[in-house]
C-alpha cells in the first residue's frame, strides 16, 4: 500500500487493526514529556510481532497518530463530533491494560513451594501497608473528577522488559514507582519507590521491597485496582 493510501485509510480502521494481545511488551502513558503544558497526551505503544504506537493529542486542535514499526502511517483531525474516535482510543487504552494484566493470572495461582507461616505474617504486614498507601493515591485520584485544571502524569509497562527480558509490571502515577518482577522461582517481587519532591526516578533507594510467596493474588489485586482507577481516571472524555 502506498504511503498517501495509508493517510486515507480511516481511523476506525486502524483502530479495529490494532491487537494488544499479539505484543510482548506494553505500554500506556498519560503526559509524559509535554512540551506544552496546556495540551494533553495519551500514547499507546506495545512491541513485539507487530509493533505499533497509537498517539492522541489535544491542545487548540485534537489529533490522533499511529504508527507502525516506528514510522508514522496515518494523522486525523478528531473533534467533539467524533465520540467514536475518543471510545475506540479509550477501549484500546483499557484492552492493552487489561492484556498486559492478565500476563500473569496462571503466576499468580501457582502456590509458592515451602512458604512458612512467618512468611504469611510478614506479608499480612505488607498487605496493610499497601493497602493504605494506595488508598491514600485513590483518593488523590478521585479530585480529577471535578478539578479539571489537573494533570495526570502516569504510566503503565507490562510484560518483557525489552533491555533484560524480565517479567514485570511497572506503574508509575504521583510520586509512586512500583515495580513488580514475577520470578523464575514463583515470587513477586515488590519493589516501591517514593520519588515525592524529586520528580520520576528520582528516589534511590525504595520506600518498600519485599518477595511475596503467599499473598500474591490479594496484593496484586490491590495493584490492579489501582491501575484501573488510573485507567479511568485518564480516559478521554
Amino acid at each position: 500500500m502506498k504511503f498517501f493510501e495509508l493517510f486515507r485509510t480511516s481511523a476506525r480502521t486502524l483502530f479495529l487493526e490494532y491487537v494488544p494481545q499479539e505484543a510482548s511488551w506494553h505500554v500506556i502513558s498519560w503526559n509524559f514529556d509535554l512540551k506544552n503544558t496546556q495540551n494533553r497526551i495519551w500514547v499507546i505503544e506495545v512491541q513485539g510481532k507487530n509493533p505499533q504506537i497509537i498517539e492522541w493529542e489535544k491542545g487548540k486542535t485534537e489529533e490522533v497518530r499511529f504508527f507502525k514499526k516506528e514510522k508514522l502511517i496515518a494523522r486525523k483531525k478528531t473533534n467533539s463530533s467524533r465520540d467514536e474516535f475518543k471510545d475506540l482510543m479509550n477501549v484500546s487504552i483499557h484492552a492493552t491494560i487489561k492484556h498486559g494484566l492478565d500476563l500473569y493470572k496462571d503466576f499468580l495461582l501457582e502456590p509458592f513451594p515451602g512458604a512458612t507461616t512467618v512468611d504469611y505474617q510478614n506479608e499480612m504486614k505488607a498487605l496493610q501497608w499497601i493497602q493504605a498507601s494506595f488508598g491514600t493515591m485513590s483518593r488523590a485520584l478521585d479530585q480529577f473528577e471535578t478539578r479539571k485544571d489537573l494533570i495526570l502524569t502516569a504510566a503503565i509497562f507490562a510484560g518483557l522488559e525489552p533491555q533484560t527480558g524480565l517479567k514485570v509490571l511497572r506503574v508509575m502515577a504521583f510520586n509512586l514507582d512500583i515495580f513488580c518482577y514475577f520470578q523464575d522461582d514463583l515470587s513477586l517481587q515488590l519493589t516501591i519507590f517514593d520519588d515525592k519532591d524529586l520528580g520520576h526516578g528520582g528516589a534511590k533507594s525504595p520506600t518498600f521491597q519485599q518477595n511475596i510467596k503467599v499473598t500474591k493474588p490479594q496484593i496484586y489485586d490491590e495493584i490492579i485496582k489501582l491501575v484501573h482507577k488510573i485507567a479511568s481516571v485518564g480516559e478521554i472524555v
